[in-house]
C-alpha cells in the first residue's frame, strides 16, 4: 500500500472550502518553493484553478478565497431606530428645544421603550428638522390683569 501524500493527509482535517483553498496555495504564496504547475499536479487540480487561487489571495486577502456566491456583508454598527423614537423627538422639539441629551434619552424610554445612548439621541436631535409651533391659542400668563387670574387659567388647564 502507497503512503499517502502530505496534502492529501492534511486534506482529511480539513472541513472549510476556505481553508482547503488556502492550504493548496499556501507552499505557492507562504514559501514560494513550488511553481503553479507543480502544485496543481500534487493537489491534483487543474493549474488555471491553482493559479486563480493564487491571483485572488493576492488582490483580496482571505476574501478572494471564498466561493464565488458567497455574500459579502458589511456588518454596521447598532441598530436602526424604531419611527416611534423618531415622531418622539419631533414631537418634543416642536415643545421645547432647550432640552440636554440625556433627559431626552430618558423622556424617549419611558415614552417608546427604546433604550437609546445620549449620544445617539444628539446624532439624531441635530438631524432631525426643527419644527416650528404655531401660536398657541392660549394667552401668556403675564398678560392676565391679576396674578389670582393667571394662576385660575393655568389650574384649568390642568
Amino acid at each position: 500500500m502507497a503512503p499517502m501524500s502530505e496534502y492529501a493527509q492534511l486534506q482529511l482535517h480539513l472541513v472549510d472550502s476556505v481553508q482547503r483553498r488556502y492550504e493548496v496555495i499556501r507552499p505557492i504564496v507562504l514559501l514560494g518553493d513550488r511553481t503553479v504547475a507543480q502544485r496543481a499536479e500534487e493537489t491534483q487540480l487543474h493549474p488555471e484553478t491553482v493559479r486563480d487561487f493564487t491571483r485572488r489571495f493576492r488582490h483580496q486577502g482571505m476574501l478572494g478565497l471564498l466561493p464565488a456566491q458567497t455574500e459579502i456583508v458589511i456588518p454596521r454598527r447598532g441598530q436602526a431606530v424604531p419611527e416611534a423614537v423618531g415622531e418622539e423627538l419631533a414631537r418634543l422639539k416642536m415643545r421645547y428645544d432647550g432640552f440636554r441629551y440625556r433627559e431626552l434619552a430618558r423622556i424617549l424610554w419611558h415614552k417608546t421603550h427604546q433604550r437609546l445612548d445620549d449620544k445617539t439621541v444628539k446624532k439624531l436631535w441635530q438631524q432631525s428638522p426643527s419644527p416650528v409651533q404655531g401660536e398657541l391659542p392660549l394667552p401668556a400668563y403675564h398678560s392676565h390683569p391679576t396674578r389670582y387670574q393667571g394662576r385660575l387659567e393655568v389650574i384649568k388647564l390642568s
